[in-house]
Order: structure tokens, then C-alpha cells, then sequence
């Protein structure tokens, strides 16, 4: 009754070996877990309030200050900000949205067959200005011999692959250089994108796609990028895995069935 009035630091002490015992064992085990995830969420919500704050006081800021000025190029500065920043919150939206809907269950896909390649090329080509601006190498390889078709939602698949290289460009550190490579590897399709930044810690690693779950990085991210995209390819009956050492960086594989 504690915890279901949600006193998730409640435990059964735990008196004998037999059946009774193992359910007050689970039941504390339970506890355990919603101890962690009302963690997270707490976390989470005073994570998405500065998040959200950050790009507000700078359309704020920068809206007040174009109203008393004639210089023309602060002027533009100050649009460009306001539009990059209005982009990020219109995109924090979105992930919120496609989480409440995972979470309730409408999360939908509009399925059709296209060509893997040509997609991702195109979501690489989009990248191409942010690229050059923050000074990344990108070195990309991908079968030549034959298209890569698969049966999916071309628009959520994009947005994965927008989450996977945003994550590595601010990750990246200062070592910013991709190395993207897409191929068929018997019935599977495999997008593998490393980046040679900061890592990710062992003791973070198993947690990176739950949640809310935001580890120690200082980044921006509001902790529901990944795991938006983890259901994603779950629900084109792929898996995305993750690996990473600590100051190595980090390496994302896509696998989906063509």
C-alpha cells in the first residue's frame, strides 16, 4: 500500500526462502525500479525546463534587441538566431510528442519500399552546411554494387538518422570526424556511424536508450532522443546497437531487414 501511495523507499523485510519469500523479493525489486524510473522523470522534467528555457531567452533576448536597431548585418545575426533556435524547439516538440505517443500506444508507421541509399544520402546531403560549419570530417562509404531496398516509413527512419548524427556531432568533442558506412550484410541493411568524441562510460552504457535516461554528459539532450529512435527501429523489426568506450567515442549500428 506504501507504494502503490507512491513511498517507493518502502521494503518487506524478508523473512524465509520459500515462495513467500521470492514474491517480497520481487515486489522490492519492483520498488526498486520505479524508485529508478520516478528518478529519471524527475530528472528528466527539470532537464527538458532549462532546455526549453535556453532557446526561449534567446528568441527573447534577440527579439527585444531587433526592434531597436538599424544595423543591417546584427540584424541578420539575430534572425539566424532566432530561426536556429526556433528550429531546436520545434524539434524538442516533436520528440515529445512521438514519446507521449509511443508511450499511449498510437505511435504508427506509414509503410512503403524504397531505396535505403538514396534516403540516407539525401539526410547526409541536408547535413552538408552544418558540416562545414562546425568543422566535421565526414568520411562515408557504402556498397556500390547494388540498392538497398527495404520496407519501412521513409520520414521516421530520416528522423533516426538525424538523432544518431546530431548525438555524434555533439558528442564528438574535439575530435570531429565521422566515419559512415552503409551496406548489406546478407538479409540485413547495416548503417554504422562512429564518431571519435568523449564516449560513453561502461556504468552508463546499458542505460542510454531508456528513457529519460540522460547519463553524465553535459550535452545538450533531453533523454528521449534515443529512446524514440530505439522504437523506431524496433517497429521495422531492426535493432540499434551501441557501443563506446570512454575518450574513444562512440559507434551506432542500424540493422534493418531488406
Amino acid at each position: 500500500r506504501k507504494i502503490a501511495m507512491g513511498d517507493f523507499n518502502s521494503r518487506i523485510e524478508i523473512v524465509s526462502n520459500n515462495e513467500i519469500g521470492e514474491l517480497c523479493d520481487s515486489i522490492n525489486y519492483m520498488a526498486q525500479e520505479l524508485a529508478n524510473t520516478e528518478s529519471m522523470k524527475n530528472e528528466f522534467i527539470s532537464s527538458i525546463s532549462h532546455e526549453l528555457r535556453t532557446p526561449l531567452t534567446a528568441i527573447k533576448g534577440w527579439s527585444e534587441t531587433l526592434t531597436t536597431i538599424d544595423d543591417r548585418e546584427t540584424f541578420i545575426k539575430g534572425m539566424r538566431v532566432i530561426n536556429s533556435e526556433t528550429e531546436r524547439l520545434s524539434q524538442m516538440v516533436e520528440e515529445l510528442l512521438d514519446f507521449a505517443r509511443m508511450e499511449s500506444g498510437r505511435f504508427t508507421l506509414y509503410v512503403d519500399t524504397f531505396e535505403l541509399k538514396a534516403e540516407f544520402e539525401e539526410t547526409l546531403f541536408m547535413y552538408a552546411e552544418t558540416f562545414r560549419r562546425e568543422k566535421v570530417e565526414m568520411n562515408y562509404s557504402h556498397d556500390e554494387e547494388d540498392d538497398i531496398f527495404i520496407a519501412g516509413d521513409c520520414e521516421r527512419l530520416k528522423q533516426v538518422f538525424f538523432n544518431i548524427i546530431d548525438n555524434a556531432i555533439k558528442h564528438g568533442g574535439e575530435n570531429k570526424k565521422l566515419d559512415i558506412s552503409l551496406f548489406r550484410d546478407g538479409k540485413m541493411a547495416k548503417l554504422v556511424i562512429r564518431d571519435y568524441g568523449e564516449g560513453i562510460s561502461e556504468e552508463d552504457l546499458p542505460y542510454v536508450k531508456i528513457k529519460f535516461y540522460k547519463g553524465k554528459s553535459r550535452a545538450h539532450g533531453n533523454g528521449i532522443g534515443l529512446a524514440v529512435s530505439d522504437e523506431i527501429i524496433n517497429l521495422h523489426g531492426g535493432t540499434l546497437d551501441i557501443e563506446s568506450k570512454l575518450g574513444e567515442g562512440t559507434t551506432v549500428t542500424i540493422s534493418l531487414p531488406t
